[in-house]
């Protein structure tokens, strides 16, 4: 199988190293996103551990789309049988343009045209286009004059860790994945391996730092607190492969607790304290954080 895991301009030789340090074959830094292969656990292995990916697609065709009939045709070649299964809801989230297709809106369109008229020739129904909570995301990218049509397996992006702190909103916020790369580019998964890491975070904000680190230093895959998946709709998902990674994920948070971690953050703006205690307590984690005010 081919996947691509998508990411922040930037992020891309962070993210492959990432991706390599769990053994998923075939990884490739590209622009914008890192290609890999292997099988369906791979990816979800992915999704469930990667910090700096924000989606990993399951890529099913590179076809035509030169134009409007061009993509109509080349989303119709594929099986669309095998991914949406009766009575399953689906979404197109469209990406990029070309000469003959400015509009996003309208490769959604044609797109969505091409599955639902093929299933209705098989199944003499139309599938329920769900915009709010689709059973399966249909990922529809243009460059130049091709399209890779692929599955979203992640749903909502990755960097939705699945907790939320209320006191964060009070400080400006960090995304999840941007405290992540800050964490990567100083390579702090090799404190987090001598046993005994220590972190000291200068305007801490929301505690998103405080929280990567910590989750990291105990070993706590970051996909674990998710409820929703995208591909728990998906006609092809393998639940006896994610609940085997999932019962991994959770020896391995369990063994974690006992890790040694030393966190400490200084930041003077009003509710810093409460945000970065709020956070690391809405994430799961149990550890002692040492809270000092900024010298003025």
């Amino acid at each position: 199988m081919e996947f691509i895991a998508t990411c922040p301009k930037g992020f891309e030789k962070l993210l492959a190293e990432e991706l390599a340090s769990f053994h998923i074959p075939q990884v490739r830094q590209l622009r914008g996103q890192v290609a890999f292969g292997g099988e369906l656990a791979d990816a979800y292995r992915a999704c469930l551990w990667s910090r700096l990916a924000s989606r990993v697609l399951l890529v099913l065709a590179r076809v035509g789309a030169a134009d409007a009939d061009a993509l109509y045709e080349g989303v119709q070649s594929i099986d669309w049988s095998a991914h949406l299964a009766p009575g399953a809801t689906f979404v197109i989230d469209s990406h990029g343009t070309n000469d003959n297709l400015r509009n996003t809106q309208f490769v959604a369109l044609r797109s969505k045209d091409a599955i639902s008229d093929q299933l209705f020739s098989a199944r003499g129904m139309r599938p329920v286009v769900n915009t709010d909570a689709p059973d399966v995301i249909v990922d529809v990218r243009l460059q130049r004059e091709r399209a890779t049509v692929s599955i979203d397996l992640t749903g909502e992006p990755l960097f939705h860790r699945g907790y939320d702190s209320r006191a964060a909103r009070k400080v400006a916020p960090l995304r999840a994945d941007y405290a992540a790369m800050v964490l990567a580019a100083g390579r702090w998964y090799r404190n987090v391996r001598h046993g005994a890491p220590v972190l000291a975070a200068l305007w801490a904000g929301q505690g998103a730092v405080l929280v990567e680190a910590a989750a990291e230093a105990l070993d706590r895959a970051p996909g674990l607190l998710r409820a929703r998946w995208g591909f728990e709709g998906w006609a092809g998902h393998d639940a006896d492969a994610w609940d085997e990674l999932l019962a991994e994920a959770d020896e391995r948070a369990t063994a974690g607790e006992k890790n040694f971690l030393a966190l400490y953050a200084c930041d003077t703006r009003p509710g810093a304290e409460a945000a970065c205690r709020g956070a690391l307590r809405a994430a799961g984690l149990d550890c002692e954080l040492t809270f000092a005010p900024a010298a003025e």
